[in-house]
C-alpha cells in the first residue's frame, strides 16, 4: 500500500501540480465565502476560472501519467474557462 500511494500519488513529476490545485481550492474558498451573501459577477467568474484551471491542471496531471480521459478534462477547461470570462464581461 505504501509502495502505492509513493508510486502514484507523490510522484515527482505530479507533487507541483497536486499543491499548486490545492493552493487554488483554498482560494476558491476563501472567495466563496467572500461572496456568499451578495450576488456578485465578478467573484462568480473569478471561481469559475479558477475551477477552470484546476481542471486544466488535473488534464495536465493525467496527460503525464499517460491516462486516456485527459481530453475530456480539457474539454471540461475550455467550458469552465469560457464560462467565467462570460461571467467577468458583464
Amino acid at each position: 500500500m505504501r509502495s502505492f500511494l509513493r508510486k502514484e500519488f507523490w510522484d515527482d513529476r505530479n507533487k507541483p501540480i497536486l499543491f499548486i490545485q490545492w493552493a487554488l481550492i483554498i482560494l476558491a474558498v476563501v472567495l466563496y465565502f467572500q461572496s456568499y451573501d451578495s450576488i456578485e459577477y465578478f467573484y462568480s467568474g473569478i471561481l469559475r476560472l479558477i475551477a477552470g484551471i484546476i481542471t486544466l491542471l488535473t488534464g495536465i496531471e493525467n496527460y503525464i501519467v499517460k491516462k486516456k480521459e485527459y481530453i475530456f478534462w480539457f474539454i471540461l477547461t475550455i467550458m469552465f474557462c469560457g464560462m467565467g470570462i462570460d461571467k467577468l464581461m458583464y
